[in-house]
Parts: structure tokens; sequence; C-alpha cells
């Protein structure tokens, strides 16, 4: 019988690597044995990310790269491919949210920069990658969204909607890629005890924690192990899911 969750052997790479839920599930993936890309843009971060699953006996590499930037996403991948030969597993975690002002001040640049960021750079990398997972008839692909792109509350205007983008280009892809044994599906995080959420001001955090129904807010183990299972060859029947991990605060 097939392992059903095993990923040995198998060739993850994953953008945002660096930090946060990107760095976890960069960690989790050499834990269960596949060998790791590490994309990021810091090389000190990215190599201390290495060390990490090296040190505990993985195996993996740094490719620094702007995930936004088709040059550097063609560069980062051909690096990876001469290295290793073939892409079972893609995880997009790159991209971000700024604060954003209301309609009127929001400027074109920067829902350009947030479409760049969020949807661009995942748009890019499985363009460059789906060719190679098709040949081997096999994939998993993980794109990283946001709650804020299944809600329709106010504010945030260019992230929630260049986050739902994310949502309706994995949609898609699902459908054409589907034949090729290749699957793609959407996790939509809550409030996750990231690096870049902890810089927001404790007294902030503790309040949006406790209007939580789980009472606190989510850490970046725990995406990587909703990353994983998408990633498992047990979950090749899924394919164009959302998945929800936001402590209740979003329910649809």
């Amino acid at each position: 019988m097939e392992n059903m969750t095993s990923i040995k052997g198998q060739i993850a790479i994953v953008t945002g690597g660096t930090a946060g839920m990107g760095e976890a599930a960069c960690v989790r993936f050499g834990a269960e044995g596949a060998k790791v890309a590490v994309i990021g843009r810091t090389p000190e971060k990215g190599d201390a990310v290495v060390k990490r699953i090296t040190d505990a006996g993985g195996e993996a590499m740094f490719v620094r790269a702007e995930c936004a930037d088709e040059s550097d996403v063609k560069a980062a991948c051909k690096t990876i491919l001469d290295a290793w030969g073939r892409a079972d597993i893609l995880v997009n975690t790159a991209g971000g949210f700024i604060d954003s002002p209301p309609l009127e001040e929001v400027s074109a640049a920067d829902m350009q920069h947030s479409w760049d960021w969020n949807v661009m750079a995942k748009f890019l990398i499985t363009r460059e990658l789906v060719p190679v997972m098709k040949a081997n008839n096999y994939g998993r692909i993980v794109n990283i969204s946001s709650v804020a792109g299944r809600t329709a509350r106010g504010g945030a205007i260019e992230y929630g909607a260049t986050e739902a983008g994310v949502i309706g280009l994995t949609r898609r892809l699902a459908t054409e890629l589907a034949p090729f044994g290749i699957t793609i599906n959407a996790i939509a995080p809550g409030l996750v005890l990231t690096p870049r959420v902890q810089r927001h001001p404790p007294e902030e955090l503790e309040k949006r924690a406790k209007a939580m129904p789980v009472g606190r807010m989510g850490t970046p183990d725990e995406l990587a192990h909703a990353i994983w299972y998408f990633c498992t060859p047990g979950a090749a029947f899924t394919t164009g899911a959302v998945l929800d991990v936001n402590g209740g605060t979003w329910m649809g």
C-alpha cells in the first residue's frame, strides 16, 4: 500500500522561506525527509534556516530571489533544477501586508505593489515549475492567502483584494492542472504570531487574540502542519480547496 503521508526524498520549494510560516514549513519538510529549497531575499536569514534543517540531519539549500521579479524567479528555479532535477512540492508563502488608508488615499502604486507581492510572486514561480511537474505527472502546490481574502470587512483594500486574487488563481489553476497529477490548494490564515505580526504593539495583539473564539493567535508550526497535509500523497483528491486556519475568526 502506498504511504499516504511520506514526502521523504521529495523536492520541496518554499518561497518566503526565511521567516514565519515559510520557515516553519521548511523545517517541517526537512524533518519529514524532503530536500528543501529555501527561497528568500536575505541570505543571512536563509542560511540560518538551512542550518536548522541540516543540523537536524536534513538537506537544504538557500536560493536568493525577489519572487515578484521574473528574471530572479527564472534564475532561482534553474539553480534548484540544476542541483536536484525536479520539483515535487511548491509552497508560496511570499507576500505581505501593508497598512491601508481609505480608498481615496490608496495610490495606484500601492495597489500595484500589493498585486506584485501577493499574486504575481505566486504566479511567476508556479508558471516556471509546472512544466517540470507535468513531465513527472505529479505535483503539490500550496498558496498562502489570508482571512482578509475570505471576508468583506472594510479597510485594507489592496491587501484584501489581492489575497482574494490568490484564491481565484488557485481555483483556476486547480482545474487546469488536475489532469496532470498536480494539486493546488490555498490556506487562509488568521492572525499568526510571525515576526511581522510581533512588530505590532503587545496590547493590540492581546486585544485581537482575546476577540478570537479560541482566545489566542496561531503559531507558524500550526500553519506548517496544515501546509504539510496538502503536500502529501494522500491529498491527491483535494484540489482547489481553501483551508481556513484562523482560530474560528471567520467560518464560511
